[in-house]
């Protein structure tokens, strides 16, 4: 990295020393990619454009487990989309600014070791800090980490899909992400869990020690990615899982739609 880009990343990231002090102060920054543009427009333009490759790579690729093993990648639902974002964002320097119940997430952020000593500097890395935290129901905080897409005719490629019209509190539980769309039909892709990741089974993995949400964990419930499809009828939208043959009418009814507040990354 250059004395200039790391000048600017520094000067954006972290508040300068006063004036009175002249010692200064010596920062380190965890640097999971550096910010060297800002969302705009043609980024987000491309963002929707480049997201059915980014899906395909990751539905293909594989790696090998600490054991040895040949492993696809697998995700739940949330950390799928995640995941999707944070490699379009590292490919073009631009920054994602994340928000759950425990804290913001940054690509760069004032070095922390018991927030980061675990993992990688790199799109990886960040995908799987953010992961452990990050629900579903963190989608539905609009003007923060998603903004609203009033309609399915305005979906676009890697917005997002939330169910959670078909719980009495709203709150989203299962994510899906667009992938192709078109007037009378919506394909997605989605991750999704081998266990439900509610209570009492996450009260059981916690005592173990362990975090079903945590990806770098042994019981980390994701599976591989998974496909599926909406089609109109009428008015309303059939979803088709062709993986397991499940069939169910007017189910886009029970999802809000969501996409990613991308101008909000740029904010400090």
């Amino acid at each position: 990295m250059s004395a200039e880009v790391l000048s600017m990343l520094t000067m954006r990231s972290v508040a300068l020393t006063p004036k009175a002090e002249q010692a200064g102060k010596e920062v380190v920054l965890k640097v999971f990619w550096a910010t060297t543009e800002h969302w705009d427009e043609t980024y987000i333009a491309n963002y929707h454009k480049e997201v059915p490759a980014i899906v395909e790579r990751l539905m293909s690729s594989q790696y090998k487990n600490s054991a040895g093993e040949t492993r696809n990648n697998e995700f739940t639902c949330e950390d799928f989309a995640i995941r999707v974002l944070s490699e379009f964002a590292q490919k073009y320097g631009l920054p994602v600014k994340l928000t759950t119940g425990v804290r913001t997430y940054r690509n760069m952020e004032n070095y922390n070791p018991g927030q980061h000593s675990d993992y990688t500097s790199d799109q990886y890395g960040f995908a799987e800090m953010v992961m452990k935290s990050y629900g579903a129901r963190d989608m539905q905080k609009v003007d923060v980490n998603t903004v609203v897409v009033a309609s399915p005719t305005e979906l676009m490629s890697g917005d997002i899909l939330a169910q959670a019209k078909d719980k009495d509190k709203g709150i989203a539980h299962h994510i899906q992400l667009a992938l192709e769309v078109a007037d009378d039909r919506i394909d997605i892709r989605q991750g999704n869990a081998a266990l439900p990741i509610v209570r009492p089974f996450t009260w059981i993995v916690t005592a173990l020690g362990m975090n079903m949400a945590d990806p770098q964990s042994i019981l980390y419930a994701g599976v591989p990615v998974q496909k599926g499809y909406f089609e109109k009828t009428g008015e309303s939208w059939t979803y088709h899982n062709p993986g397991t043959g499940v069939v169910k009418e007017n189910y886009l009814s029970i999802f809000e739609l969501y996409r990613w507040n991308f101008l909000e990354f740029n904010k400090e």
